[in-house]
């Protein structure tokens, strides 16, 4: 199985909206865990990140690749925007050792003054750490950077959040009871919170499996929100699962003043999980953030302190978010501002206003929706709405999707794609077309390969014509012949430069890419190439794009390279998917005496294919007639596909893969020659009838 250099990187990109910031730290898959504010009014933001550090995805096995991450920290200012002057560009990766398979086996939070929290199982209970943002164990705290909590009972539930003055809150739920630890600054028991800085909760009834959440009001009091199993006559177990805030006093038990006998109820049409964020406003006023019935949305809820619904929150005390598609519906962290402004850390941080709108001045400062990289190359996806995209620095591919979108590439050589019509068009009625602002017709690319379009013209028969407007200040790349749905397809782009684009900045068709005879190294980018590697022994790496790679003689080493921003988890389902194509029996082969064997590596099961299909195979078998032999080598760790039948010249054609794929290469997986007349090309036997 092969492995990938395991180093996080810092190439994030920053998407915002009215009220609403996202900030993705790196090319991995990330999530956000924690959100506190700092004394100054800036908004930290703690969080893991996720990178392929052992095979990669759609590599072979039952586990196909393997994962570790890193602990995130962000910090945003006041009005949402990045801080650059925190850590590196304002995001800090804390170097981890976190499993995305043990979600439920620890927590993290961020401290007001950008170290991480980390707790787990360990030290007889559960440890917890807290790290630099260089990655190092902070040795201030506990005992080389590790303090041990250790609850009386069995642990289900888990949660953990910092407060500004440093002290930080551990809980545990079990199936009838549950703890909170009260830390200090240096990870010692706060001896004065209840019995020597831990605080037993005897909630009412029988928890179900899932997470908690708590938080500590000035009182003394415990707010603890998780399932109750709950029966026709109240709540027991057997029963159903219905999510339920209780408040217990500084002893521990209930408060019946609240709720009902010390309980809120919540009625289950809401679609409250077991996963909430729970926070307390200045003035008792209780904010709920937990998940709904809609995988697009999550259900925000202000209590008043006696646990009855505030109907000045959004008119009943209940208020809908929706998240980007793709985003997790729910938050793990909420708090409130001193201005009565609320902050929801979920995928995407959202702030609110006290009476439940979104406060337009956090996030986006225009009312637009932006999408922003960083000074590294990043491949920028849009959604299906109107966004301002920018590329900043480095070779950039963007894409707007739909919406009538703003283009930026800033500097480097950057590529602009269009993957359908309705990316960028114009109808009789309506514009939809996006505006490209800094195209530089010397590097800068438009990628229209996937429309049909041939070329350019008159904007007939299937060309698309160049048109300035009147007074020089914007070409237009248009089509006069609409679609089924009336939509032309027409590209605005900043000045006139008619007498610039040509078929080498504007790409109708997959570029061609050659090497020599000699030994090459060639590297692809962000577009979909054909590669041929012509004679010699070469090393072919597609880069990112759907390529089509032929290596043609010799033994090569062949890769279809990935997109590094969606290396872990694509968005918008959007993958490169590569075609390894055989156009001679030579290209790749062995005899009893040498070989001439090509080796891809990183191969992608249901993604990536092997062309095979002008040599005549037409599928797996013992190696004879028109079939290939999959052989595994486990001292190699080498998969091989093979014609056990030499032709005139002794040539036996020959495919090598890493690792391991005699379960998981399949025809889906080639791209054989149908089951009639074939002919293999460049063997000895005639036409053979199959």
């Amino acid at each position: 199985m092969a492995s990938t250099d395991s180093k996080a990187t810092i190439n994030y990109t920053v998407r915002t909206g009215p009220g609403t910031v996202q900030v993705d730290p790196s090319t991995g898959g990330d999530q956000t865990w924690s959100i506190i504010l700092q004394p100054d009014g800036k908004i930290l933001v703690g969080g893991e990140s996720f990178q392929t550090t052992i095979g990669y995805p759609g590599s072979p096995g039952d586990e196909s690749y393997g994962t570790r991450g890193s602990f995130t920290a962000v910090r945003l200012n006041t009005d949402g925007s990045l801080d650059t002057t925190f850590s590196q560009d304002g995001v800090a990766l804390v170097p981890g050792n976190l499993d995305p398979e043990d979600d439920a086996d620890y927590v993290m939070a961020v401290q007001a003054d950008g170290k991480v929290l980390a707790a787990q199982p360990g030290l007889g209970g559960l440890k917890v750490e807290r790290f630099n943002l260089d990655g190092t164990l902070d040795t201030t705290f506990g005992h080389d950077g590790a303090a041990a909590v250790v609850p009386p009972f069995s642990y289900d539930g888990l949660a953990m959040y910092a407060t500004a003055d440093g002290s930080v809150y551990v809980s545990l739920r079990g199936t009838s009871q549950a703890i909170v630890f009260k830390l200090d600054g240096t990870g010692a028991p706060v001896e004065d919170f209840a019995a020597d800085g831990a605080l037993v909760l005897n909630p009412t009834g029988r928890y179900g499996t899932g997470n908690i959440a708590t938080v500590v009001q000035h009182d003394g009091s415990v707010l603890l929100g998780s399932w109750l199993y709950v029966g026709s006559d109240g709540p027991h177990d057997p029963g159903d699962p219905v999510y339920a805030v209780q408040r217990l006093a500084a002893d521990g038990n209930l408060d019946t003043a609240f709720g009902v006998d010390g309980v809120v109820y919540f009625d289950t049409a809401l679609g409250l999980d077991y996963r909430a964020a729970i926070t307390v406003q200045a003035d008792g006023k209780i904010i709920i953030a937990g998940e709904s019935h809609d995988s697009t949305a999550f259900n925000v809820l202000r209590l008043n302190a006696d646990g009855s619904f505030d109907t000045s929150f959004s008119g009943d005390g209940k208020l809908t978010l929706q998240v980007p598609q793709g985003d997790s519906a729910y938050a793990h962290s909420a708090i409130v501002q001193p201005d009565g402004k609320i902050l929801i850390a979920g995928d995407v941080i959202t702030r609110l206003n006290a009476d439940g709108s979104l406060d337009t001045t956090f996030g986006s400062q225009d009312g637009q929706f932006h999408v922003e990289g960083s000074s590294e190359a990043n491949h920028l996806i849009g959604n299906d709405t109107a966004e301002i995209i920018r590329g900043l620095g480095g070779d950039d591919l963007l894409q707007g999707a739909g919406g009538r979108d703003v283009l930026t590439g800033g500097t480097g050589a950057d590529i602009f794609r269009f993957s359908q019509i309705s990316d960028s068009y114009r109808t009789a009625t309506e514009t939809g077309s996006d505006r490209i602002l800094d195209f530089d017709a010397s590097q800068d690319r438009v990628d229209l390969i996937a429309l049909g379009f041939t070329g350019i013209g008159d904007g007939h028969n299937g060309t698309l014509a160049i048109q300035a407007n009147a007074d020089g200040t914007r070409t237009y790349l248009k089509s006069f012949e609409a679609n089924a749905d009336g939509q032309r397809f027409e590209l605005a782009l900043e000045g006139n430069l008619t007498g610039q684009l040509n078929s080498t900045n504007l790409v109708f068709t997959a570029p061609t890419v050659e090497g020599t005879a000699g030994k090459d190294l060639i590297t692809g980018s962000a577009m979909s190439e054909v590669i041929y590697g012509l004679a010699g022994n070469d090393r072919i790496d597609g880069g990112r794009g759907s390529d089509v790679i032929i290596g043609g003689a010799g033994a090569d080493l062949l890769s279809g390279g990935d997109d590094p921003n969606l290396s872990v988890y694509g968005r918008n389902g959007i993958n490169d998917a590569d075609v390894f194509r055989y156009t001679a029996a030579t290209d790749s082969y062995r005899t009893d005496s040498q070989s001439f064997v090509d080796l891809i590596v990183r191969f992608a099961d249901n993604n990536d294919k092997i062309d095979v299909s002008a040599l005549g195979y037409t599928g797996f078998g013992d190696g004879t007639g028109t079939t290939l032999k999959m052989v595994y080598n486990q001292d190699l760790d080498r998969t091989y596909l093979k014609d056990v039948e030499p032709d005139a010249q002794g040539h036996r054609f020959e495919i090598g893969l890493t690792g391991d794929w005699t379960q998981d290469l399949r025809n889906a997986d080639m791209i054989f020659a149908p089951t009639n007349e074939v002919t293999l090309v460049g063997m000895a036997s005639e036409v053979i009838h199959v």
